[in-house]
């Protein structure tokens, strides 16, 4: 842990923290019976024993343990915090120093052992290990999800049926674009919902702003290596392909899975030219031997589905590493 980590709040975070607090108490008692509870607070010895932050333990002094928008999420009551975390680490989601102090869905939520690297206080692990930063503070992370839950649950803890899109049966982009803003109006640094928004932005063709968001995310994430993707994803398309090898680059570095340094380093490829681009296609082959024929294999079954969009775009992966290559070029030929 770093030293940085071992510093007190000081009286203007603890002020800041205190007011989170209340807020949150608000919104309890204002909400449905039942629909959101939060259980009698820590005592002192328990508080001492857990050894949290002092910036968590100000929630827990609070509420040991919380029930969110009846069940569809919780915060772990101290007394299982460890069993929590060990849980975890059984299956091999967890990284040294972690601490598993709830869940949202089938995703845990986690205060990671650095939360300066990581970019927040909680981390949202999900089901294949996959990290995000996903709260600025313990009580910013409670507002957000009481945010979410205004938005998506009735009175009665069912979801609303406008929600859902009729053929997808998946939440209409208005209302991710919805809930995403709920939750930053309480939680202004939550890098994960900002960089969730940017890509709706960016599909949606608001790529300026989109790139904007990230900007904003990665002042506090500086190493979330999928908001850099995101980010030359975004200045690929505004023409700036120098800024977006750069950022595309700055994914590659920030992870550590090989299968996505490769898929990085093919669209560092297809933002370069020239010696660069040859350079990145040989990163993406070493560290992916199969991932040109794994682009013409997707790109086939995307045309298939009829989706020539997500087909040209592995398409142009797949050249970028290897531009002589005789069956995407077949498929490029096809689509025209």
């Amino acid at each position: 842990m770093s030293e940085e980590l071992d510093q007190p709040l000081t009286p203007g975070e603890r002020r800041a923290l205190e007011r989170q607090i209340d807020r949150i108490e608000e919104r309890l008692h204002v909400a449905p019976p039942g629909l959101h509870v939060g259980f009698a607070g820590a005592g002192v010895a328990a508080l001492e024993a857990a050894g949290l932050p002092e910036a968590a333990a100000m929630l827990w002094a609070r509420w040991d343990g919380m029930d969110l928008g009846h069940g569809e999420a919780c915060i772990h009551p101290l007394a299982e915090i460890e069993a929590e975390t060990e849980k975890l680490f059984e299956e091999e989601r967890g990284r040294p120093g972690d601490r598993a102090i709830g869940v949202y869905g089938r995703d845990d939520l986690v205060l990671p052992a650095d939360p300066w690297e990581e970019g927040a206080d909680v981390v949202l692990v999900d089901e294949a290990g996959q990290r995000g930063p996903y709260a600025s503070t313990v009580p910013a992370l409670i507002l957000g999800l009481l945010a979410e839950f205004s938005v998506l649950l009735d009175d009665g803890g069912e979801y609303h049926e406008e929600l859902f899109d009729e053929e997808t049966g998946e939440l209409t982009v208005g209302v991710e674009r919805r809930l995403l803003r709920r939750r930053l109006d309480a939680d202004e640094d939550a890098p994960l919902a900002r960089f969730r928004l940017a890509q709706l932005l960016r599909r949606g063709g608001e790529t300026k702003a989109a790139r904007r968001e990230l900007e904003l995310c990665l002042r506090r994430a500086p190493n979330f290596a999928w908001a850099h993707f995101e980010l030359g994803r975004a200045q690929l398309e505004l023409g700036a392909k120098a800024l977006a090898a750069k950022a595309f680059d700055a994914a590659l570095e920030g992870s550590e899975d090989p299968d996505l340094q490769a898929y990085f380093a093919a669209w560092a490829a297809l933002a370069s030219e020239g010696e660069s681009r040859r350079r990145y296609a040989a990163r993406v082959l070493e560290l992916s031997p199969g991932f040109v024929r794994a682009q013409e294999a997707g790109a086939r079954e995307a045309i298939e589905d009829e989706v020539p969009g997500r087909a040209r775009e592995l398409i142009a992966l797949g050249l970028a590493v290897s531009p002589q290559q005789l069956g995407l070029l077949d498929l490029r030929k096809q689509l025209g």
